[in-house]
């Protein structure tokens, strides 16, 4: 009797074992395997310290508002050829900042993965909603294809790939995204996703003017090649076997937008409002322009960049 009990004992882990298997193969043939990734502990300690961060000169909060009408709630324009602060307007409010959070996103993937590094869609990526570079689960994208939908077409679905690809979960690499801010010495920016989106378990996305243009030009700066993506009009990443064609336009415009923009990144919520961070150049000035909380973008780029670069 005790032998036969054995048996049957024994025999009830070993079919309990065969469905776990039997479930586990079904689970991942519906849903692709993100690759093995380093831990949040390896990830920050592979990057490179941080040389002296590059400020504007001056720090106002307020600075030639009096000579604008500006309806953003915050602005901010520098004059990158000098670092001075050519115009602010409340910069250093905290306030939502939509999909300008992806630039922090684009920074973090750079800082961890090279270009060429392959990733894979995710259910949960493919089904990510708003704007998107229609991404389909199970295929795989280099980095770089994922750069220019995060950038061009502020793709959340390709935000969401870089963040599960690099640290496994979402979550994980927000926490990456606020240890960077942190790294910058950006303590009025936090993060509680990759894309920007409104949500309703957590708070906005959050930053000013101020920290987004030290954000901004530390990541043009250390990565170029994001630059040559948000100056991109339009591209088109060809069908291979890992993916099919993507056909990607530049939601910001650039010269269509303001003559002589070059980048970098818009966004739009609800809470976030209108926004901008765009650099700009006539002849031999250069400006940064931050904008956060407009109803009329286009109308507040117009009224600062001609009243700033005709100087």
């Amino acid at each position: 009797m005790k032998a036969k009990k054995t048996v049957l004992i024994y025999l009830t882990c070993f079919l309990t074992s065969l469905a776990i298997m039997i479930l586990a193969c079904y689970y991942n043939k519906k849903r692709p395997i993100i690759s093995p990734v380093p831990t949040i502990a390896q990830i920050i300690s592979s990057w490179k310290q941080e040389e002296k961060l590059w400020s504007p000169e001056e720090q106002p909060t307020d600075f030639n508002i009096n000579c604008l009408d500006i309806l953003a709630q915050s602005a901010l324009v520098i004059d990158l050829n000098n670092n001075q602060v050519l115009y602010a307007k409340n910069a250093h409010q905290s306030l939502p900042i939509a999909s300008l959070t992806k630039i922090m996103t684009a920074l973090v993937a750079l800082e961890t993965a090279p270009l060429d590094t392959k990733m894979i869609v995710s259910h949960q990526a493919a089904q990510v909603g708003e704007a998107t570079m229609n991404l389909s689960e199970k295929e795989k994208l280099t980095l770089e294809e994922l750069l220019y939908g995060l950038i061009l077409v502020s793709g959340n679905d390709a935000a969401t790939v870089i963040a599960e690809n690099i640290a496994g979960r979402v979550p994980l690499f927000t926490n990456l995204m606020n240890e960077k801010a942190s790294q910058l010495n950006l303590s009025q920016t936090n993060f509680y996703n990759p894309h920007g989106l409104d949500q309703n378990d957590a708070p906005p996305n959050q930053s000013t003017t101020y920290e987004l243009a030290i954000l901004s030009y530390h990541t043009l700066k250390k990565f170029p090649q994001l630059k040559e993506i948000a100056a991109t009009d339009n591209i088109t990443i060809n069908a291979n076997k890992d993916h099919k064609e993507f056909f990607l336009s530049n939601l910001l415009g650039l010269d269509r937008t303001y003559p002589g923009l070059s980048g970098l990144k818009p966004g739009y919520t609800d809470s976030a409002g209108y926004c901008l961070v765009g650099t700009a150049k006539r002849e031999a000035k250069e400006v940064m322009i931050v904008i956060l909380n407009s109803p009329n973008l286009k109308e507040d780029l117009t009224k600062l960049l001609d009243h700033l670069l005709a100087k």
